[in-house]
């Protein structure tokens, strides 16, 4: 399911900067409202005459179109307008039936600071009085979450899709990846852990998790008849079978076999302060069948 979300607030919020970087972490497109308001509205805001609802309501109108496209062709979005007044938002739910509002709300004194410093747009910073004054919090059954505009924009994005994570249409629309992981356990054994790793960056049509470190690759082929003692793992890493089966066995004398273009996150590392004892940590390996087994390792 696409997602389309509100990025709100008056005059010197931040909202563009947080909607474009909250559209490029979940793979949407950027709208900025701005860009849709027509020549009379932006003669009419230079000169520090505010809008009325009458003003605004073509232009409104215009952003609920864009969202209703979205909507309708199951495209995520973000859209970065000021939405002050629950009439305003009702009209661009119109377009978006399940539409979310991020609401970027602080102290007058930190818009005005921000709209000083601001050069090149159109709005002065003498209307930034008339947007407070418009301004009707979103109540709770807008599907909206209200920050603090004195954290860090990297923050107020990390906040917005951790609630946006909680919402139905988030879950569906945020496809997993599952690590299996080989672990020590409480008791110093091995074990597997399934962990899933979101693919919550990039586009659509090619979802990314976020960049992971490496600390470099490197091959391994081990001959047909190949079985290791048992053993710990001293560094974490990946491990990806390229060629021929790999057998994993525990101590408690479960195993799994790998095959070409499966893998898993070897981190079963000795516990702290333990001296080695081979009947109870670590795992083997062996390589199964008639092909050598090649195997790529990426530390982690």
């Amino acid at each position: 399911m696409a997602l389309q979300v509100v990025v709100m607030g008056v005059s010197g919020c931040g909202k563009s900067t947080v909607a474009q970087a909250l559209a490029r972490r979940i793979g949407a497109e950027f709208i900025e409202g701005d860009a849709f308001h027509p020549p009379a509205n932006v003669a009419r805001m230079a000169a520090g005459i505010p809008l009325t609802d009458s003003d605004r309501q073509g232009w409104l109108e215009a952003l609920a179109a864009q969202l209703a496209g979205a909507h309708a062709s199951s495209r995520s979005v973000v859209l970065a307008c000021s939405a002050l007044k629950r009439r305003y938002r009702d009209t661009l739910r119109r377009g978006a039936p399940n539409l979310y509002f991020v609401h970027l709300h602080g102290e007058r004194a930190q818009f005005a600071a921000r709209l000083a410093a601001r050069q090149g747009h159109y709005m002065p910073a003498s209307l930034l009085d008339s947007q407070l004054a418009a301004l009707e919090m979103p109540g709770p059954d807008e599907q909206a979450i209200t920050l603090d505009v004195d954290a860090p924009a990297e923050s107020l994005v990390q906040a917005a899709l951790a609630h946006l994570r909680s919402t139905p249409s988030m879950t569906d629309t945020i496809p997993t990846f599952t690590q299996l992981i080989l672990e020590t356990g409480p008791d110093g054994r091995a074990r597997w852990r399934e962990k899933p790793i979101e693919l919550n960056e990039g586009k659509p049509a090619a979802r990314l998790s976020a960049l992971m470190p490496s600390g470099g690759c490197q091959l391994r082929e081990s001959p047909v008849g190949f079985r290791s003692e048992f053993h710990c793992t001293e560094t974490p890493q990946w491990v990806f079978i390229l060629k021929g089966a790999m057998e994993i066995s525990l101590q408690d004398g479960s195993s799994r076999v790998f095959h070409p273009g499966e893998h898993f996150y070897s981190a079963d590392k000795l516990p702290v302060g333990a001296t080695f004892d081979p009947k109870v940590h670590g795992h083997w390996s062996r390589q199964v069948g008639s092909s050598p087994l090649v195997t790529l390792f990426v530390r982690g």
